[in-house]
C-alpha cells in the first residue's frame, strides 16, 4: 500500500503545525521547511480546513494553525479523509471491477483484512503521539 503525496504532505503539514502551535504558520514556511511545492500545500490546507483540522487566517500576517489540540487529531481519520475513496484494488470497486478471477479469488479477503489492520493501527494514534519526539523534530527545522 502506498499513500498519496496528498496524504504524506498532509501529515507533514500537521506535524509542522503541531511543532508551532503557538503561532500562525505560512504555507511558504512549510513548503520551504520540507522542500515541497507550495501549490500542493494550498490544496491540502483547504482540504484540512474544510474538515476542521486546521484554521486559516487570510491577509497580511495570515497563515494556518491547528484547529484542534494534537490529541484530538486522529491519524486514521486524517488518512481516510486525504486518501478519499480510492479502492485498494480493482475488485473492491464493484462498479469498475473487470478482474476475471474475482468469484474464485481468496486474495480479496486477505487484502481486505490487511487494509482493515492498516487503518486499525492508524486509528490508535493521534497527532500528539507523532509529536513525542518534539525536540528532535524541531531540531530538524532549526536554521543555523
Amino acid at each position: 500500500m502506498e499513500l498519496t503525496k496528498f496524504t504524506d504532505y498532509s501529515l507533514r503539514m500537521l506535524l509542522y503545525l503541531g511543532l508551532n502551535e503557538e503561532r500562525l504558520v505560512s504555507l511558504t514556511e512549510i513548503a520551504d521547511a520540507y522542500s515541497i511545492s507550495k501549490n500542493h500545500l494550498v490544496k491540502i490546507s483547504a482540504h484540512l480546513s474544510q474538515n476542521g483540522i486546521v484554521a486559516a487566517t487570510r491577509g497580511k500576517g495570515g497563515g494556518i494553525r491547528l484547529a484542534k489540540q494534537p490529541h484530538e487529531i486522529n491519524i486514521g481519520t486524517v488518512v481516510r479523509s486525504t486518501e478519499g475513496h480510492t479502492p485498494l484494488v480493482e475488485c473492491f470497486d464493484p462498479e469498475n471491477n473487470r478482474c476475471c478471477i474475482t468469484k474464485n479469488c481468496t486474495l480479496k479477503s486477505v487484502l481486505k483484512k490487511a487494509e482493515k489492520a492498516f487503518y486499525a493501527e492508524l486509528d490508535q494514534h493521534t497527532l500528539q503521539d507523532l509529536l513525542k519526539n518534539r525536540k528532535g523534530l524541531a531540531a530538524t527545522f532549526a536554521k543555523d
